[in-house]
């Protein structure tokens, strides 16, 4: 039987062993792979009981600075304050200043984007669609669906665009559930080397339709419409599916067990679409004498503002050029797409060793951007970098040191390009931030300190539909002012009048007969 005493004993003993080895630990932690090791100081497990020498502290935590010691002294006596060329040439410290807007070089680079908003604001059953590539951040269509919700409030349209058949988070607004006879393949994470051709479709991914015990190639799949989400995204009135088969593939929406719709795709690669029910559940059945692929299904209606989220788990944004370039190329073109966002960067953070490091990963995720925009240039495009993310050092959580230094690489190879760029660090408050929206009430950020929750995923999104609005605001500024210089003003009209009217009686130059 345990005595109390034995207990406290044990305790003790515990904590002196704890103790003892922040003594004897190395202050410096060890690297091992993309860890750091390292065990506590006394002054992190003791906190305000922890006293160090003061000599000591100043010795390894404080630099000599003699103006420094002078104003402390000036601070504790009231003197007169000292003024010398060393107080003078003190450098002033510039307080922290967030760039929130969306940054770019040519404003003209968005007209793609702004200018396809005003062909739809004008004619209703004409289209925009934007397509937002990014990792984990985006997953559950995050982001995506408040940037989406926002525009098609303000010229209509609706559904939630492009998914996979089979995706790791389904979207907001449907369940996907109850898959039978289908494989879901990736380009990003781990890549099944069999499909060497790799046309992964404009979603990096596709769903592979299995053959049944008859030989037969068979899939299903049952929706189910959820009520949280937005209105809109619910309402859609269109399936459309872009899949490849190497035999004619049967495609059955159902509700229920009776069938509402059928489209016949012929062998090859074809993007149809089929009406979808009203009914809050149905199912999708695929049938074929051989091999599918189905790279996506897009829930829509016909014409409208669109957007499609494609979120890739664990991606660093170094795919596209792996990718089959005309497959690629041929998907951006078919769904004519105004706006391409990439979001990348996050999954390098914890890897990144130094300032070199951070150069060749920047130049080369920058690269993959540029990739892009050479290979569908009917596009605006706008690269958003990494939020804040932290990792415990000690007791305490801080962000990543090198972190800001990949946001400005990232920012200046971009720029350079021709692309735009966001900077979502800035955006969510810099340094530390990440650790200010964990502990939010309600929380914004869950406590990984890397991915938000839905209400901070909701806050990116609105700041991201602002920061746009701002920059379309501008774009019309300058295009005003630039239609304003090419109108004559009236005196300059009376200028023009004036000259035309010596040039036609100057006459032209030529020898005259005169008539007799």
């Amino acid at each position: 039987m345990n005595k109390p005493a034995h207990f406290f004993l044990f305790l003790f003993a515990l904590g002196s062993i704890m103790l003892g080895l922040s003594f004897l630990s190395p202050k410096e932690k060890a690297q091992v792979g993309p860890f750091e090791l390292g065990y506590y100081t006394p002054g992190e497990l003791l906190g305000v009981l922890w006293q160090e020498d003061d000599s000591t502290k100043a010795t390894l935590t404080t630099p000599k600075n003699a103006v420094l010691d002078a104003l402390i002294e000036e601070t504790d006596t009231f003197a007169t304050p000292l003024l010398s060329k060393e107080t003078e040439l003190l450098p002033v410290v510039e307080p922290i200043i967030l760039d929130t807007a969306i940054q770019l070089v040519d404003i003209k680079s968005f007209s793609p984007f702004f200018e396809a908003l005003k062909r739809l604001s004008a004619n209703s059953n004409s289209r925009v669609r934007i397509l937002h590539f990014g990792d984990s951040q985006l997953e559950g269509d995050r982001i995506t669906m408040q940037l989406r919700d926002a525009y098609q409030r303000r010229y209509g349209g609706t559904g939630f665009g492009y998914a996979a058949l089979q995706p790791l988070v389904a979207p907001s607004s449907l369940a996907f559930q109850d898959a039978e006879g289908l494989t879901r393949k990736t380009v990003f994470g781990r890549r099944d080397t069999v499909f060497s051709d790799m046309k992964y479709g404009h979603l990096g991914s596709f769903t592979l339709v299995e053959p049944n015990d008859s030989g037969q190639y068979s899939g299903s799949i049952a929706f189910k419409k959820r009520n949280w989400g937005f209105r809109r995204a619910r309402n859609f009135t269109t399936a459309k599916i872009h899949l490849e088969g190497n035999a004619p593939s049967v495609v059955q929406l159902l509700v229920a067990d009776s069938v509402y719709s059928t489209r016949v795709f012929p062998a090859g690669e074809w993007t149809l679409a089929l009406d979808v029910p009203t009914e809050d559940a149905f199912s999708l059945r695929i049938r074929s004498q051989q091999q599918v692929r189905v790279y996506g299904i897009s829930f829509e209606s016909p014409f409208g503002f669109h957007a499609d989220n494609v979120a890739m788990r664990g991606a660093s944004g170094m795919i596209f050029t792996k990718m089959n370039g005309p497959q690629f190329k041929a998907s951006l073109e078919r769904e004519a797409y105004d706006l391409i966002i990439l979001q990348f960067g996050g999954n390098a953070v914890p890897y990144l060793k130094d300032e070199a490091h951070v150069g060749r990963f920047a130049r080369a995720l920058a690269r993959q951007a540029d990739y892009l925009k050479r290979l569908y240039p009917k596009a605006a495009f706008l690269f958003i970098g990494p939020s804040d993310m932290a990792r415990k050092n000690g007791l305490a959580f801080e962000s990543y040191p090198l972190l800001e230094e990949l946001t400005d690489q990232l920012r200046n190879e971009l720029l350079a390009r021709g692309i735009a760029f966001w900077d979502l660090y800035d955006v969510m408050g810099g340094s530390g931030s990440m650790v200010d929206w964990v502990d939010a009430a309600p929380a914004l950020a869950v406590r990984d300190y890397i991915h938000f929750t839905p209400k901070g995923a909701s806050k990116v999104g609105a700041s991201l539909v602002q920061a746009l609005k701002a920059l379309e605001d501008q774009y019309d500024a300058v295009i005003a002012a630039e239609l304003m210089q090419a109108v004559p003003t009236p005196a300059q009209r009376l200028i023009d009048s004036t000259a035309h009217y010596k040039q036609m009686n100057q006459g032209t130059g030529a020898a005259t007969v005169p008539v007799e």
